[in-house]
């Protein structure tokens, strides 16, 4: 078999003083020697560049895009002021992550999509939590984010004690929202029967008291800061959930079992984040940053932020290096069982991994 191979002729482009090299192929047997002998060093040179840049690539990379997370909330509350803190001090970036926050308006659309795996990670309130779980979803809780329940129920101008809501309307979450729960066993303790009340579910916070501010209800259940901000507009305090039930586990953070299972590391990378979060919330000489953190991104005054804030590291709402509660998700368990959804509280294992957390901590 011939063996062809080009041969480099300098041509002088008749019309210019430019220079073209023309490739003719030749045959390599019948080659000048000079030209084989040049052939045979190019060769080798080819094989030395093609080595280092192999090499170089091994070690050099182009910069990435952080990995993503898309991320679900119920709304915009300080519920989530850990993820509002690591992403603006960049805590995400640091792990080489990008999160698209989602939000989804009501916990139950977070856990909807969190089981369709349109989210990967998500924070939701425990009841709810708790109740996709038991119903065979896909998910798991792996750490805290609110190690209490910060609500309170704020009524109409017009009311002044929890008699005055007998035969009107009270806006909380949902049919099997933990806030009908709050609101049941708050409402017992000052007189009033299940049914001397009707009920107006709005979803959210900012949802329930919009509600509230319209007139459609005479109270609802809200949360920071969206309470804070009611109270100053002149509407009435009828008392917080902490009073009735001090032990308990408002949210946690959850994962798409499925998506875990192929991206450990990632979970952790958000976790390491997380945490760093909440140790910068807790830190005194943090308190004027993170308020304004926190008054950005819930688009609340300066004020409310503050007030919010300090009610958050008194009552240490924010679940500190994002530890799992158990005895207060134990307490949602009761709740469950109270509310008729369960006849049993069950074991926490099927309902909790662990195992993340432990693993985040010997890092």
């Amino acid at each position: 078999m011939q063996r062809l191979h080009p041969l480099g002729i300098d041509v002088l482009d008749p019309g210019s003083n430019r220079h073209e090299v023309v490739l003719q192929w030749i045959e390599f047997e019948t080659a000048p020697a000079w030209f084989q002998a040049l052939w045979e060093v190019m060769k080798r040179r080819a094989v030395i560049a093609s080595a280092l840049l192999i090499l170089a690539c091994a070690v050099w990379r182009p910069a990435q895009a952080g990995t993503e997370i898309a991320f679900g909330i119920t709304s915009n509350t300080a519920f989530s002021l850990a993820h509002y803190v690591a992403t603006d001090k960049k805590y995400y970036e640091a792990e080489d992550l990008k999160i698209d926050t989602i939000v989804a308006g009501a916990a139950v659309g977070v856990l909807q999509q969190l089981a369709a795996g349109s989210l990967n990670i998500a924070q939701a309130a425990t009841d709810q939590s708790l109740r996709a779980i038991f119903r065979g979803a896909p998910i798991r809780i792996v750490a805290g984010a609110a190690s209490n329940a910060p609500f309170r129920v704020v009524a109409a101008k017009t009311i002044k004690s929890w008699g005055d809501l007998k035969g009107k309307t009270v806006s909380v979450g949902g049919l099997t929202d933990v806030t009908l729960y709050f609101l049941r066993v708050m409402a017992r303790k000052n007189g009033l029967a299940d049914q001397d009340y009707d009920l107006l579910f709005g979803g959210g916070t900012p949802n329930r008291f919009a509600q509230l501010a319209s007139g459609a209800v005479a109270a609802a259940m809200l949360t920071n800061p969206v309470d804070f901000y009611a109270l100053e507009q002149g509407f009435v305090d009828l008392g917080s959930v902490p009073q009735y039930l001090p032990n308990w586990a408002q949210n946690n953070i959850l994962i798409d079992t499925r998506w875990a299972k192929h991206n450990r590391a990632t979970v952790l990378a958000f976790l390491r984040a997380h945490i760093k979060a909440t140790k910068y919330i807790y830190e005194p000489a943090n308190r004027d940053e993170v308020i304004a953190i926190l008054a950005k991104h819930t688009k609340t005054a300066p004020q409310i932020a503050a007030a919010t804030y300090d009610l958050y590291i008194k009552q240490k709402v924010i679940a500190h290096g994002a530890a799992l509660f158990e005895d207060g998700i134990k307490a949602n368990f009761d709740a469950l069982v109270a509310l008729g959804d369960l006849a049993a509280a069950p074991p926490l294992d099927g309902f909790i991994d662990a195992s993340f957390l432990a693993e985040t901590s010997k890092q």
